[in-house]
């Protein structure tokens, strides 16, 4: 059997699963080296030959598609940790607890399109809870009490696009239990149908800050009941972004292909918005890049790129007016470095950083950080390490779940240069060794 001689509890170590749903391979290969598994024997597993593992241990990137499937199927992990789709014949079961993972994913992906197509479906919103429970029900609600609560849902999305989530999850939880307190009051009809659109978009943004937090499964509980709120309102929009936030949790988290499919039941509802239509075409080129369905991407980023210059933002839909020329170059510039186009991407992503406004911190953290890295991949070695450098002294400032991931290429590179006779050598190792610390203490 593949990797039979790993213990089972290996794998569930966050540690390693952070680096393999990063496809960060040099980690988990030293993690393997450190737990008594010899070099050798990963080439062994994983059919590759000893040098090209040594290299990995020494900071080279695997990117192929292939050979990551090959590395999950030697090393006996389960593939949607790494974000790879099962294959039709694949023969490799997951186990009990990657199984059921599997299965809420299927569950969730059923009930999201039940609610976009309609038609019925036995899955029901996941993670659904009493969040009523210690809330008091106001007896009387009107427009004014909506307003208040979107003010606060907005001033926390604007907290947590410009710094990361991290810390404000009690904040929104407690005031979804308020706000579904509501739903027992006294309205009119027409404050009902409103209160439920905004409770989807109110669990939508609950489930993304409880992502950042490192909150997967109090995410997904926020993601279903957004869903289920959204059926009952009147927007079509609000369940279009909470797919689109339930999609990026799933790509940055879980399973690129989940991803995709989330992004594109979201694209379904989206006729009335090229804004909010753009972001998900986007964010469906993103997802199909790490999958290398080229005919996948080049269409979806053509769509999206049209319905963002069709739109006019500041008259389109309130809750995505953020996605503006700079997010649209850095979705670009992403898309680009993970279908390997590096040339592509380092233009779009030195633009898009270029663009953002001072108090957009998160944003420009992860785009300097894929600019070093498609820097690095041309060969401008000092152009990486000013950005990687830049990136690094603006993430203490981040906090975000996120952030190790999204520092993973720029840290392979460094791990590879630092290790080689290099003239740069001693700058890799600095810049590793800053990245790392930082590491430890987000984590």
């Amino acid at each position: 059997m593949p990797g039979e001689e790993i213990p089972p509890e290996f794998w569930r170590c966050p540690q390693v699963r952070d680096a393999l749903a990063a496809h960060d391979i040099g980690s988990v290969y030293r993690a393997l080296r450190t737990h008594g598994v010899p070099q050798i024997r990963i080439a062994a597993l994983t059919g590759q030959a000893q040098s090209e593992v040594s290299e990995v241990l020494s900071g080279r990137a695997v990117r192929s598609y292939d050979l990551l499937s090959r590395i999950a199927e030697g090393l006996g992990v389960p593939r949607g940790w790494m974000g790879l789709a099962y294959a039709g014949g694949d023969e490799q079961a997951p186990d009990a607890e990657e199984e059921e993972e599997q299965v809420k994913r299927r569950s969730f992906l059923s009930y999201a399109g039940s609610v976009v197509v309609g038609g019925q479906t036995d899955a029901g919103p996941p993670g659904v809870r009493d969040l009523n429970a210690h809330s008091a029900a106001p007896t009387r609600v009107g427009a004014s009490d909506l307003a208040a609560m979107q003010r606060m849902i907005t001033e926390l999305r604007t907290l947590d696009q410009r710094y990361g989530g991290v810390g404000q999850y009690g904040t929104i939880a407690a005031s979804a239990r308020q706000a579904e307190a509501m739903r027992e009051a006294c309205m009119s009809e027409q404050v009902r149908a409103d209160l439920m659109a905004m409770l989807c978009n109110l669990h939508a943004t609950a489930g993304w800050i409880a992502a950042e937090n490192g909150l997967l499964q109090a995410a997904h509980g926020h993601y279903g009941r957004a869903l289920s709120f959204g059926r009952e309102g009147t927007d079509p929009l609000a369940i279009s972004r909470a797919l689109y936030a339930a999609g990026r949790t799933e790509l940055h988290f879980g399973d690129a292909e989940s991803a995709l499919k989330l992004f594109q039941l979201g694209s379904l509802r989206t006729d009335s918005s090229p804004l909010v239509s753009s972001v998900l075409q986007l964010n469906c080129a993103w997802a199909a890049a790490f999958g290398q369905r080229k005919n996948t991407v080049q269409r979806a980023l053509e769509q999206g790129r049209s319905q963002h210059a069709a739109a006019s933002i500041d008259d389109d839909y309130p809750l995505l007016r953020w996605f503006r020329e700079a997010d649209l170059l850095g979705m670009t510039g992403s898309v680009q470095l993970a279908m390997g186009d590096h040339e592509g991407a380092a233009g779009n992503l030195s633009r898009a950083v270029a663009a953002r406004a001072p108090g957009e911190v998160r944003s420009t953290v992860f785009e300097l950080a894929s600019l070093g890295e498609a820097k690095f991949a041309l060969g401008d070695h000092a152009a990486g390490f000013r950005h990687g450098r830049r990136a690094v002294l603006l993430a203490s400032r981040v906090r975000s779940a996120r952030l190790r991931g999204r520092l993973a290429g720029l840290r392979a590179w460094s791990a590879q240069l630092a290790d080689r006779q290099h003239a740069a050598r001693d700058d890799a190792a600095e810049l590793l060794t800053r990245i790392d610390r930082l590491a430890g203490v987000q984590g």
